[in-house]
Formats: structure tokens, C-alpha cells, sequence
């Protein structure tokens, strides 16, 4: 995509004054030409993630047709994250990155990316352990599970809501007592010198078959049994599952429409 120099200053610009965090905006189609509407980034991480105010993306929408999402990239070239292109296919719309210092630009549109099982980087609300789930579902066993809205951190909130405890049932799922191949795992991990009142990760549990029907993947060392999951700090991975885990372990809950 291309535009024009007085809308690439004006990114520019707000790039500049939410540096160290993330700029982030809308390029939107107006009765009177092409507009950048710079909105206030709600991600509580904001050096590293942005999150769309939605009061201001719907008044950026009030205005006209919204043609891409742009946001910043503090101290790092403007290269697509992993996150950026499984958001960007998420959205349907072109993206534009600058990156501050040094105002380079650069764009990508949807192309039908998904981002692998193993391997992956972590972006909570995204790619995150719930997110590993849904994807090993999704193409491992056919299933469609729903994506609930989360922010970071929730779980260190006593008052608020325990995502995975509320949510379970109503995403097709019922608790067991033993663990099978394809349950999934509900653990409470908590970081240390934070609170954490929720359990607040999930994993896939494999029994003693660590391989993937939907994608290749490395012979794994030890006799398991295995998980798959994606902590945050780290890429996805398979591991075995020991004791450390499973003394975390709060919930064993298994689908109903899933067949190992």
C-alpha cells in the first residue's frame, strides 16, 4: 500500500510520541481522501503489544472505511511478528508498520498464514497457551473452539473473573478424574512475587504419544507421558509431563466432541 508523505509523517509523529510503547492506529477512506487516526493503545504490555481502544476504533469507523491497521515497532525493525501475521489474517485488512527510531515503513496484507503448533512466539490474547489449544484442536481434531476475549494479568485480579473455570462448559468441555490422550490440563502457575488467585494456564495432554498428525514435528526424548503448550516467555513446545506440573494441575476437563 501506498501514502502519501503528509499521512507518513503524521504516523510518524505518533510513533514518536508514544515511543518507548507502541503506536497504534487506523488508515481510514473518508468522504474527502485517506485519514490517519491515531488511537490509544489500551495493551498493558505496550512496549510489546497494542490493543486498540475501542471507543476510538469505533469513532475512527464513524468516520469511513477503515483500510489498514498500523501500529509501531519501539527499537526494532518494522518485520511482521508471528503475532502481527496471525492478527493481520484475524482482521482481513492490510497492515502497516513503522519502525522508531528511524520511521522505516513497512506493509503486508493477509496471505493465509497460520502459525505453527511448535515454535511459536508468545503474545498473550493470541498466541498464548489458550490459543495453542484452540489450534491443536482445531488440526488435530477437527474442532472449532471459541476464542473469549482475555487481558493480560487477569488472573492476579481476586475479584475478577477465573476464565477458565467460568468458561469450560460453555466451550464444550467436562471434567474428568484421569487424564487420556487430548484432555486438556488446567493448571495454576503463578510467577514468582505476583499473586495469582485463578488457574490461569492450559496444556494438551498426550499420554505416551508425543507426535502430531498435523504437522511434523521432532523426535522427542523420554518415555512421558508428554503436554504440548506454550508458556509465557517461551516458544510452544512439547515437554514431559513431571511432577512440577502436575502438582499444578486444577481442573482435568475432556471434550465432548473429541475422538482420540
Amino acid at each position: 500500500m501506498r501514502i502519501n508523505q503528509k499521512l507518513q509523517d503524521e504516523i510518524r509523529a505518533h510513533a514518536e510520541r508514544a515511543y518507548p510503547g507502541e503506536a497504534c492506529g487506523l488508515l481510514v477512506k473518508t468522504e474527502t481522501g485517506r485519514r490517519y487516526v491515531p488511537c490509544t493503545n489500551r495493551a498493558k504490555s505496550e512496549r510489546e503489544n497494542f490493543q486498540i481502544d475501542e471507543r476510538d476504533q469505533a469513532a475512527a469507523e464513524d468516520l469511513g472505511e477503515v483500510l489498514a491497521i498500523i501500529h509501531s515497532h519501539p527499537d526494532k525493525a518494522p518485520m511482521p511478528s508471528m503475532a502481527d501475521r496471525v492478527s493481520c489474517e484475524l482482521h482481513e485488512l492490510p497492515w502497516g508498520i513503522v519502525g522508531w527510531p528511524g520511521g522505516e515503513f513497512e506493509w503486508f496484507k493477509p496471505s493465509g498464514f497460520e502459525a505453527p503448533l511448535l515454535g511459536r512466539d508468545f503474545s498473550h490474547g493470541l498466541l498464548d497457551c489458550w490459543g495453542a489449544c484452540r489450534d491443536w484442536y482445531a488440526r488435530e481434531g477437527g474442532l472449532q473452539l471459541p476464542n473469549f476475549e482475555r487481558h493480560d494479568l487477569w488472573w492476579e485480579d481476586e475479584n475478577g473473573p477465573s476464565l477458565y473455570e467460568d468458561n469450560f462448559k460453555a466451550a464444550g468441555f467436562y471434567e474428568v478424574e484421569e487424564a487420556r490422550r487430548g484432555d486438556m490440563l488446567v493448571l495454576q502457575v503463578p510467577t514468582i512475587g505476583r499473586p495469582c488467585f485463578h488457574p490461569n494456564h492450559a496444556a494438551i495432554y498426550l499420554g505416551d504419544n508425543p507426535h502430531f498428525a498435523s504437522e511434523q514435528a521432532p523426535a522427542l526424548g523420554g518415555s512421558g507421558p508428554f503436554i504440548y503448550h506454550h508458556m509465557a516467555g517461551r516458544l510452544s513446545s512439547r515437554e514431559v509431563y513431571g511432577w512440577s506440573m502436575a502438582n499444578r494441575v486444577k481442573l482435568i476437563l475432556r471434550h465432548r466432541d473429541y475422538r482420540p
